[in-house]
Parts: structure tokens; sequence; C-alpha cells
């Protein structure tokens, strides 16, 4: 079934896994993902960041979505970073199934308002809204330095706004990591012991597979993965490419980039579920 983060995010920390969340771009990269998980039987969650939905349009990544999938295993629809609430608004409307609304730009209270608009647009729908406290590091839609969320703070704020999940600033970043990161495992697990939602862990290209397994068993239960599915595309293109120089029809080259995306989908997956208490 096509469901929330909410759904899929609860059992995860039941059962003591995290659910990768794989931005798409394009055809090629929805078809690896879904395959990945068919393949692996595991749930993942679908994401777009308003820049993809600024190059190919709101409904269509849904729609792509919905017309590729094959009903197993559960899987949600969800919108990453998303600045405002009008974008949150037309996802809904798209036929999203969970939401971000990033606020972490602004002050704490003013993050809250936002965060509490969207959440009080979001549930009477049936939709789940994650939110951010604190900064990841690297690029998105802006610059931002990297603050970690403060324990008192991700307490207060989930009380105050009523949010599904909670992405947390614990060292991570956007994009192709320049040296080794410093990730603070023993943040998340403060901020797990007191707030009452499932945790949120961006940025996670790069980070070793003992790293995350850690933050895993920290209290994590979303990881998202943007940059190393884009580099598993871009490979599989360039191999397509290579063997066959003078093809011109995508549809003989493209697929060794979807194959690419699903090798890579598929060992996030696994990774992911590695340490699972129990299958749902």
């Amino acid at each position: 079934m096509i469901v929330t983060n909410k759904v899929l995010l609860d059992n995860a920390r039941r059962g003591g896994y995290a659910v990768p969340a794989f931005n798409v771009d394009n055809l090629e990269s929805v078809i690896g993902v879904l395959r990945a998980a068919e393949n692996t039987g595991r749930p993942v969650i679908v994401q777009t960041i308003p820049r993809t939905l600024k190059y190919g349009g709101i409904p269509a990544y849904s729609a792509l979505v919905r017309a590729l999938y094959k009903g197993n295993p559960d899987i949600s629809i969800h919108l990453d970073h998303g600045g405002d609430v009008a974008i949150c608004k037309a996802c809904i409307d798209a036929g999203y199934t969970s939401v971000m609304i990033d606020g972490s730009a602004l002050d704490f209270y003013g993050n809250v308002a936002l965060t509490k608009e969207v959440v009080g647009l979001a549930h009477p729908m049936g939709i789940s809204v994650e939110g951010e406290l604190g900064t990841i590091g690297g690029k998105e839609e802006t610059e931002a330095q990297v603050r970690y969320t403060e324990v008192a703070e991700a307490e207060e704020f989930v009380a105050l706004t009523g949010v599904d999940s909670l992405a947390i600033g614990v060292g991570t970043a956007h994009g192709v990591y320049k040296g080794v990161p410093h990730i603070a495992v023993d943040r998340i697990e403060e901020i797990a012991a007191k707030v009452d939602v499932p945790l949120v862990l961006h940025g996670a290209s790069g980070l070793s597979d003992d790293v995350i397994r850690a933050c895993i068993k920290a209290g994590i239960s979303k990881i998202n993965f943007a940059t190393q599915l884009r580099q598993a595309f871009t490979a599989g293109l360039k191999q397509g490419l290579a063997a066959n120089p003078d093809v011109f029809d995508p549809k003989v080259y493209l697929p060794a980039a979807i194959d690419r995306v699903r090798e890579a989908a598929e060992q996030i997956i696994l990774l992911c579920n590695m340490d699972a208490k129990s299958s749902d």
C-alpha cells in the first residue's frame, strides 16, 4: 500500500530499523528505487526536493510513483525540504502522503509557527508531517551553518507543533563530504530518549555502514539518501553510453542507469534493515 511516513516510521521505531528515503529525479530513478523495494520486500520512502519539482512539475512525480508501484511492500510519497505552506499544500493536492516543512532557518518560535501551520493543514487530510530543528550542513535550497539540535528544544518543538517525525542536526551534510564526517551519535540517543516521535537523519550519502548502523541503534528511524543515487545513476548512464556509442535511443542506454540505481538502493535498504528486531 501507499501509506504515510507516520505508518512506516512508527513501525521502524518499534522494530529497531530505519526506512531509507530516496530522492528521485526522473523516471529511471523511480523505476530503480521501486524495483529495489520489490526485490528486498522492505518499505521505502520515495521523495523529491523542491528543485526537482520545479524541474519536472509537482504532479509528475506522484503520478510516476503511483503508475509504477505494484502494491508491495508499503511505500510513501514524500516532499523533502518543503520551504513554505504553499508547496506542502500543492504536494498534498498532487497525491503526496507526507510532507516535510523545513523552518530550520527561522528562529525557534518562527519555526514552530510555520511547522504548526503545516501540521494543521496536513493532519485533517490524513497526511503526516516531518519538521526540522537544528541545521544540516551542505547545500540544499540554501547554505546554512551546522547547528546541532538541542535536546530540550527538540522536546519542546515536538510538543508545540505536533509533528509526526523530526529531522535533527547531528553533524551530517547534504552533498559530497569533504573529509571524514563526525556524527554526534550520543546526541541522537539523548534526543530519542526525550521525544516520542521517530527521528530523521539527513545527508547520509557517504557515511560508513558502521556509522549508519550506530545512528539507527541510537534512535534514527528514517535516513535520507540523494547524492548516492545520483552518483549511481550517472555512473550507469556513462556505462550505457560507453557500451552503445553509436546509439541515440535512450531506451537502449538508460537501462544501465536504472540497474545501478536499483543496486545502490538495494544495498542501502539491506543496511538499514540489518539490525531489525522483527519483520513487519
